[in-house]
């Protein structure tokens, strides 16, 4: 036996391949062998039986051809009948698979050659497969009772592949057919319901180990990709993740991501802002479900998703435009689907210093192939929070139904989300040459009673899949959101001197009302010819938003005096404030797009490379101060956006990758101030350049990536009074991430972004070179989770973020905040639930900013917030 180095198979596979001098015969025989006396799938190396040298030869000559032609071979494999949970036996001596008894299954998600391994020793079956079907494939994984032939369909589910019985308990991996011709007998069907991979609905990429990322995400009109052949760095943050930290908003979910930086704190009357690469990124520009205007527009709270995925850098093509235009990435959230094992979960916990909450999950699926899933989830938490003077309440209640027949697949979720703050903080504001005052001096809230925020949206997506032929699926989405927003605070307090004396600024009344209908219809298909495989996609898209805000009149309202250090002063009630009782439409806007792209790719996808065009049109008009239709301001512009993006793989586990990618924002209508007054700009585009490269090791993987991305922006010739498209920020960095188990018990999120935003071609060239405001050079993020080894079912968590100092503004005299590092900790045991056969009983104890650190936060706008105070969090979890 001569070993052979295979660079399909992983190396603790141990494979045989049979030869013969007939090529017919070779090619039959060309199998895999578990090398064991049980069979089935174990690991090594490749071997091979020879003689002399010239048979060696022969013998070489012999493997390459059949490896070469068996995608012509393989109709004879495809002439056999599928088989999934059926009493078919259509080889001699097979046994009818409804009659095996039920066994426990304990797979973890991850590479599908090992998870095949695990299933035969664990089913005592031995399994069949040629080598490279197998390369590069994931599974979900396994847990629970099944019989043998039921739980290889699931782990096979979404893989492209299936079985065929192959001899008593013996089984044969081959690729998915819909339709088997025996002679005069024809077969319809595959096992288990099995999902495409170029669907969307029940085909979530399976769990790094460990199980707080996953493996892949959606790559917009792309559908979901593996991460190694994704051309962008991306993170996808798990349920488990969330769950782990008690992690409360969509935001704080992405508080490991060194790309991603908080802006407006929580409790303001600001949105919560994100950045990331240094962009801004609102609510209204996270996905849900891969559609944009869906999510809550102040905050999201963690419990409505299953995944929170984030794709650094703009993505015109693959996502249309937002509505707000952004350019430094996307962030989408999946809606939480019923697994195969049942859920029944409660939640009751505590916020510091009087936040008392709780939760319920409750997940089903139904039918003989469990083809109905129902999830329902709600939660509920009020009380005063860790700051002074500030109450928050919140609730959600959403349900997700997904049914996955033969070839068609249909999803719907909705939502209702409630939020209130009340005792709104206010932002500090600095005067005219007033340095940054002391965090650690400056009181974090104020006593201002009758200031509050109160908001409420109602959501729904329904989405359907159609399997029109073997890898080719139609998908149609649509859905809808209506919020409805009234506040009553005061925004700012402006310092005004160094000893912290300051004045209130006019309060705000404010009543806002939007609604967003969005809908996506596409199309996804592989197409394969010999070595070269090419993967479609088609995408039509629409967002319609009709929006409407009105502000009441409070100008005679007095200001109120204070001061920030020892809050000694004169303070108003916001029960004074005016609000408005009813908004109409002031103004509404329309984002449509058609897009087209084509991956090619070959040598089993070792080389892909990527290009595609999207035409986007955007519409949007004022209707005027009368709220009765009458159009200003009326924009009507379309961009052209292409991009084009490439992985290559000199290893099987290491991947290269590149991307050139644009974002758009809406153009600007020329005021009347200028010269070319009316002159309408098209829509801006930003564009990316960004070259990386990841490393699979199993079970972590690393990254590293630098880009480049540049903003466009209006400038003005004072000489000839005209307004123009100049102004660039020009934003380079460089990216390390991690993400997986590094060593057994100890799981890691997180890396380094180091980040150089530079303002060019600026207003009279003042501001060349500077930094841009609001962004810091230096952000780290890690996040630790290990398993105490000398007690059992004990792990602690530690979260630490470190930012550098950033500009607050850009001119000649230019202010900036302090750098700050916070610590995060965590701890959780779980023991059995005695209600329960398979339940568990958690209990979860999480401190964030360990250290009371106080330090400000910049959210644009000249803004400051100070820091949230040391938080406590405790929470009973019990499964049933």
């Amino acid at each position: 036996m001569i070993p052979l180095a295979n660079p399909f198979l992983p190396p603790s596979a141990r494979w045989t391949i049979a030869s013969s001098i007939s090529l017919k015969y070779l090619t039959k025989k060309l199998f895999l062998v578990r090398n064991n006396r049980a069979g089935g799938i174990a690991g090594g190396s490749v071997a091979m039986e020879y003689g002399t040298g010239q048979r060696t030869t022969a013998m070489f000559l012999f493997l390459a051809t059949c490896s070469a032609l068996t995608p012509l071979m393989s109709a004879q494999v495809r002439a056999q009948t599928v088989m999934a949970n059926s009493a078919v036996a259509v080889t001699g001596g097979a046994a009818s698979t409804s009659a095996a008894a039920a066994m426990e299954f304990n797979i973890p998600a991850g590479s599908l050659s090992d998870a095949l391994v695990s299933f035969s020793t664990q089913a005592h079956a031995p399994l069949t497969a040629q080598a490279p079907m197998l390369a590069g494939r994931t599974t979900t994984g396994l847990q629970g009772h099944f019989v043998p032939s039921e739980a290889l369909a699931r782990l096979l589910q979404g893989t492209g592949l299936t079985y065929l019985p192959d001899g008593a308990r013996a089984y044969k991996i081959v690729p998915v057919s819909a339709s088997i011709t025996l002679g005069p007998v024809r077969v319809e069907g595959s096992g288990y319901n099995q999902v495409p991979s170029t669907g969307m609905i029940g085909n979530l990429p399976p769990a790094l180990p460990g199980g707080e990322v996953a493996r892949g995400g959606q790559l917009g009109m792309l559908g979901n990709r593996d991460v190694m052949d994704t051309p962008f760095n991306q993170t996808s943050y798990t349920e488990e993740f969330i769950e782990k930290r008690q992690i409360r908003s969509i935001r704080d979910a992405l508080k490991d991501d060194p790309s991603v930086r908080a802006g407006f704190a929580t409790g303001t009357a600001g949105v919560e802002r994100i950045q990331i690469r240094g962009f801004n990124v609102d609510n209204v520009d996270i996905a849900y479900g891969g559609l944009y205007g869906m999510m809550p527009l102040g905050g999201t709270v963690s419990e409505l998703a299953e995944r929170v995925e984030v794709l650094r850098g703009p993505a015109a093509l693959l996502n249309g435009m937002s509505p707000s235009g952004v350019v430094g990435g996307v962030v989408n959230v999946v809606p939480k689907r019923a697994q195969d094992k049942p859920l029944s979960r409660v939640e009751a916990d505590y916020t510091s210093n009087a936040q008392f909450g709780g939760r319920a999950d409750v997940g089903r699926r139904f039918g003989k192939e469990k083809q109905l899933g129902i999830r329902i989830n709600g939660m509920i938490r009020s009380g005063p929070t860790a700051i002074r003077n500030n109450d928050q309440k919140t609730a959600l209640v959403a349900t997700g139904v997904d049914l996955r027949l033969h070839h068609v697949r249909l999803s719907t979720d909705f939502g209702y989300q409630y939020r209130e703050i009340e005792g709104v903080l206010p932002f500090y504001q600095l005067a005219s040459g007033i340095p940054v005052p002391d965090a650690a001096r400056a009181r974090r809230s104020f006593d201002l009673p009758g200031t509050y925020v109160r908001g409420q949206d109602i959501f729904g997506i329904f989405r359907g899949e159609v399997d029109l032929f073997r890898n080719f699926t139609a998908y149609g989405t649509v859905g809808v959101h209506d919020y409805d927003v009234r506040g009553a605070y005061f925004q700012q307090i402006v310092v005004n001197d160094r000893a912290g004396n300051a004045k209130g600024a006019t309060p705000v009344g404010v009543a806002q009302r939007a609604r967003y209908i969005t809908a996506e219809v596409g199309v996804r298909g592989k197409v394969v010819s010999g070595p070269i495989m090419q993967e479609l996609a088609f995408s039509a898209n629409r967002l319609d938003l009709d929006f409407g805000r009105v502000f009441g009149v409070n100008t005679g309202l007095p200001s109120y005096n204070l001061n920030i250090y020892d809050g000694v002063g004169a303070y108003s009630s916001g029960g004074k404030i005016s609000v408005p009782n009813n908004v109409g439409t002031t103004s509404v806007s329309r984002l449509s797009s058609l897009a087209f792209v084509d991956t090619i790719s070959a040598l089993d996808k070792r080389i892909q490379v990527t290009a595609g065009l999207r035409v986007q049109r955007v519409q949007s008009a004022n209707t005027g101060s009368d709220h009765v239709g009458t159009k200003t301001g009326v924009y009507d512009r379309t961009a052209i956006s292409p991009a084009v993006m490439a992985v290559f793989k000199p290893l099987k586990n290491v991947s290269i990758y590149g991307n050139w990618i644009q974002g758009l924002q809406q153009g600007t209508i020329v005021s009347s101030t200028y010269a070319n007054a009316g002159e309408i700009f098209a829509p801006y585009k930003s564009t990316q350049y960004e070259v990386g490269v990841k490393a699979d090791l199993k079970k972590f993987i690393v990254s590293f990536d630098v880009f480049q991305i540049s903003q466009p922006s209006t400038v003005t010739n004072v000489n000839t009074n005209t307004m123009s498209l100049n102004g660039v920020q020009r934003n380079r960095g460089l990216e390390l991430n991690i993400a997986g188990e590094i060593v057994h018990g100890l799981r890691a999120t997180g890396g380094l972004m180091l980040l150089d935003p530079v303002l060019t071609h600026t207003q009279g060239g003042a501001t060349n070179g500077q930094r841009a405001a609001n962004t810091s050079p230096v952000n780290f993020n890690m996040g630790l989770d290990y398993d105490i080894p000398f007690v059992k079912r004990l792990s602690v968590t530690a979260d630490v973020m470190y930012t550098h100092s950033e500009y607050i503004e850009t001119g000649a005299h230019r202010r900036s905040i302090p750098g700050w590092v916070r610590l995060d900790m965590g701890a959780r045991y779980w023991l059995k639930n005695p209600a329960s056969r398979d339940g568990k009983i958690s209990f979860l104890l999480n401190v964030d900013n360990v250290t009371n650190e106080r330090y400000w936060n910049s959210g644009g706008y000249n803004y400051l917030s100070l820091s949230t105070p040391r938080t406590v969090r405790f929470a009973v979890m019990a499964d049933f």
